[in-house]
């Protein structure tokens, strides 16, 4: 089984468009949970508390602060028929607005594409832990590496703990993980696999350096999009065609291993 993980967007939207929700996230009450925690820093250290965990400037704070207010918990699958709540309600793929999720392009997928991404792709958060493209989301600020703590957990790390891997990789399935997520989400899964799962992350460099390929942030995160739209319309079912991608990158085998696919940027070579 051939699973591939992504990391979310700072950027979201309630998306008003054709596309349907289909169902809710895995993680319902964790993600209630965690809701409650906020409103709690809130409570007993006021905005700037808030403000110290998103790590947003002063004119993000303000929205920040707005999205959490209007933040509904969604705890069952009957809250999708409240109106009240379904207008903040859309699909995690169309939600999240960032350079990685302009790049796959979902909105101009056919159906069996997207019928892919449903089957194989989960988006990470810190907020909904995972969650596949058509789960119902809402705009929400919580990124994976906030240190949240929550009862007996110190943050989100200790909180997850191994639910995103079950949840992903259940054990006896051998599934296959291609890591298209940055470190800070991918390290919320990978060390929590089970002894039958394995992982594949996909690197893509800029050019070389003390024979290491050079990452940069928003070429990486458009790269990524580019690859997941690219499994989509292949219907990709075995890690082993990755290394086919040719997309403004192409595979370097002398700089790749088992767990690890070095793509370099064609124009860079």
């Amino acid at each position: 089984m051939l699973q591939v993980i992504v990391s979310p967007a700072k950027q979201m939207r309630a998306a008003q468009d054709a596309f349907e929700v289909q169902g809710i996230p895995p993680f319902a009450r964790e993600t209630a949970q965690l809701h409650h925690a906020l409103l709690d820093i809130e409570r007993t250290e006021g905005d700037s508390g808030l403000q110290a965990l998103w790590n947003v400037s002063d004119k993000l704070l303000a929205p920040c602060l707005d999205i959490l207010h209007e933040f509904e918990p969604i705890l069952g699958n009957g809250d999708l028929d409240n109106p009240a709540l379904a207008r903040h309600l859309s699909p995690a793929i169309m939600s999240y607005h960032g350079i990685q999720y302009q790049s796959m392009a979902p909105e101009v997928m056919d159906s069996v594409q997207l019928a892919w991404l449903q089957d194989h792709l989960w988006i990470l958060s810190g907020l909904y832990g995972c969650v596949r493209p058509f789960h119902a989301v809402e705009p929400y600020r919580l990124e994976m590496g906030a240190k949240l703590a929550v009862d007996d957990a110190q943050d989100l790390y200790a909180f997850w703990s191994d639910k995103l891997a079950r949840a992903i990789a259940p054990a006896g399935s051998n599934t296959t993980i291609v890591n298209l997520a940055s470190v800070e989400y991918a390290k919320a899964v990978l060390p929590h696999l089970a002894d039958d799962a394995t992982a594949v992350t996909c690197l893509f460099g800029e050019g070389i350096r003390n024979g290491k390929p050079i990452q940069r942030s928003t070429a990486s995160k458009k790269a990524r999009g580019s690859m997941v739209r690219w499994m989509a319309e292949n219907k990709l079912e075995d890690a082993s065609e990755l290394t086919a991608f040719n997309i403004g990158y192409r595979h370097i085998p002398e700089l790749s291993d088992k767990n690890t696919l070095v793509f370099m940027n064609a124009q860079a070579q």
